[in-house]
């Protein structure tokens, strides 16, 4: 198998690294602080806050499990692992959309006031970064030629 260019493997990796240290952040805040999160939470929900931790939690264990899955396909593509590059294609691709997704809420948020800016629009611009790497991943995995996907 031709390797893709570095740029590929580079994004999946950093993605990947962004998400561990995302998750495990989230994985901390839920068990030694949930209150940080639940204080943020309107009067009116009425959710303790062991109840938002334990999400938090499942949350964060969910984003590692991302970050593995992105390191493991990186460093699959840095191999040349035959499969390698349709994990690639699907990973950064899905990522993609769903950056873009996230990046378009950030700003309705915005926008509507739902949001205080100062948390959004960095969210956004971060957001719609990782919507752009993870679609030039996506080019460069497909447009790397030799055999088909």
């Amino acid at each position: 198998m031709e390797r893709p260019s570095r740029a590929a493997w580079a994004i999946l990796l950093l993605g990947g690294i962004v998400l561990l240290a995302g998750g495990a952040a989230a994985v901390a805040v839920g068990l030694f602080n949930p209150g940080l999160i639940s204080s943020q939470l309107p009067p009116e929900a009425e959710v303790d806050a062991a109840a938002v931790g334990g999400a938090a939690v499942a949350l964060g264990v969910a984003t590692v499990l991302l970050g593995i899955v992105h390191i493991g396909t990186a460093m699959a593509l840095r191999l040349g692992i035959r499969i390698a590059k349709t994990a690639a294609v699907v990973v950064a691709s899905t990522m993609a959309v769903l950056s873009l997704g996230f990046a378009v809420a950030a700003v309705v948020s915005i926008a509507s006031g739902a949001a205080p800016p100062i948390y959004m629009v960095p969210a956004a611009v971060g957001l719609g970064a990782a919507a752009i790497g993870y679609a030039v991943a996506t080019a460069v995995v497909i447009g790397a030629g030799g055999e088909p996907i």
